[in-house]
């Protein structure tokens, strides 16, 4: 146990670190103090360790994650899933389906994803299904039917560079293989399988490749030399293609002919062939807090308001927190991901949100969806080898002028002990110049080793 003395000088050498970070807690040249908040909180005594612009309305990154994955477990269970319903209209008779296969798609973001196990083989579980139905041939076709998602359109505020790459995917009625694929030239091939994508190669004198595609267009532009190859990864613009055509093939190889013809007004009854159940979503929320995915971000976000619009989710995610008294003032959502530069948030908003996920009836849920310093996703290197390594649990964000992050001090048994939220806008240093810095305020605050050195040194 600390003797008394020494507890009162570890108090003291705290309160003269308070004092010392008074004027603005991060040192580093370059940044910009009036759009940097940070917030740091003591949860066990209730006070302020640090605290500057948390009323600031900022633009958050990535850390809107945390908002989204908060507001859907106040709304759903972490065990509800996405049902994909796929059936057979019309009649089967003679080994032949008189009708068509329909997959009713409802946004769910992880068909057939690289991150999930068993969310692979969805056109074999078709084919398998039809097959044990007797059906070696469909007079009609594969329709991919996303009627039952309102919405598909691209959130305000993403950017039109983010658009082409992977990470720029829109979340739509039928998502598939997480909504990117490999394009290599110059023999144009992509994998998987994406139909009717269409090339237009611009003369430039630029050495690298550079490739372009705009909003809603299935038209790649590619400028710059591609004679010596290029590959490279990038969103589909339209995964309800992808889905066919892989289901068209899977069943070609399995024996079942498809006409192509689509019967209209089919007769007979509808008969479920299959249904595909998403991962878990407090699995799905773990996987993209970890890897900071946009797509699946989006998809959480829609999940709050089964069959609505973007907007709706919105508007119930504001319910939920004006409900639990925490203010909105200077928060502005129009995404789930943080893609969008329209975003905006407050540091006492974030913050707030957290201590309301340490409440009992989530119990350690919410906080096992973050990352941790020096072992998770994109924590990995922060604070790694340094005494709070596995103490910090926090999700990240990052663009061009934002970095941002919100979570948690933990003790040495994995509880929290404090919020921490930092968000720093129009930086003009290196972005690890401003990591570093946030990296350092930590240690000094909270690293004791370094505190009782700090000590020793003034006397």
């Amino acid at each position: 146990m600390m003797s008394v003395p020494r507890f009162l000088a570890a108090i003291l050498l705290l309160s003269c670190s308070i004092l010392q970070i008074a004027a603005f807690p991060l040192k580093v040249a370059g940044i910009d103090t009036l759009r940097t908040a940070v917030w740091i909180h003591d949860l066990r005594w209730g006070y302020d360790v640090v605290n500057a612009n948390i009323d600031r309305s900022l633009v958050p990154a990535s850390v809107m994650k945390t908002v989204t994955c908060a507001s859907l477990l106040n709304l759903a269970g972490s065990d509800e899933r996405f049902l994909t319903v796929v059936s057979a209209t019309g009649e089967v008779r003679d080994s032949v389906l008189y009708g068509n296969i329909v997959v009713k798609t409802v946004g769910d973001p992880t068909v057939e994803s690289q991150y999930f196990d068993e969310s692979q083989g969805f056109a074999d579980s078709i084919a398998s299904s039809l097959l044990r139905l007797g059906v070696r041939r469909v007079t009609g076709d594969v329709i991919i039917d996303e009627s039952g998602f309102a919405d598909a359109t691209t959130p305000q505020g993403w950017m039109a560079e983010d658009i082409p790459w992977y990470y720029g995917a829109r979340l739509q009625g039928a998502n598939f293989r997480d909504n990117r694929f490999r394009l290599t030239l110059p023999s144009k091939k992509t994998v998987p399988e994406v139909p009717d994508l269409k090339f237009r190669f611009v003369r430039t004198k630029r050495r690298g490749v550079k490739v372009d595609r705009e909003d809603g267009s299935e038209t790649m532009v590619v400028s710059g030399n591609t004679r010596r190859g290029f590959s490279e990864t990038f969103s589909m613009p339209y995964p309800r293609k992808a889905m066919r055509a892989e289901i068209l093939s899977v069943l070609s190889v399995a024996g079942i002919k498809v006409d192509k013809g689509t019967v209209k007004n089919a007769g007979g009854e509808s008969t479920e062939l299959y249904v595909h159940r998403s991962p878990r979503f407090g699995d799905i929320m773990r996987s993209l807090m970890y890897r900071s995915d946009n797509l699946m971000a989006e998809g959480m976000l829609r999940a709050i308001a089964p069959g609505g619009t973007r907007r709706q989710a919105i508007e119930e995610e504001h319910a939920v927190w004006s409900m639990l008294g925490i203010s909105a003032h200077g928060v502005n959502i129009v995404d789930g991901s943080g893609l969008s530069r329209d975003n905006r948030l407050t540091a006492r908003f974030l913050g707030e949100v957290s201590r309301h996920m340490l409440a009992e009836e989530f119990g350690d849920e919410y906080v096992t969806l973050l990352p941790v310093a020096g072992c998770d996703g994109t924590m990995r290197n922060f604070l790694a080898g340094t005494s709070l390594e596995g103490r910090v649990a926090m999700k990240t964000g990052s663009m061009k002028g934002v970095q941002s992050y919100s979570g948690y001090l933990l003790d040495e048994e994995g509880r929290p002990t404090h919020l921490l939220v930092f968000i720093a806008n129009g930086f003009r240093c290196s972005r690890s110049a401003l990591k570093n810095d946030i990296q350092r305020l930590l240690l000094e605050l909270f690293d004791v080793s370094l505190q009782n050195n700090l000590q020793e040194q003034k006397e």
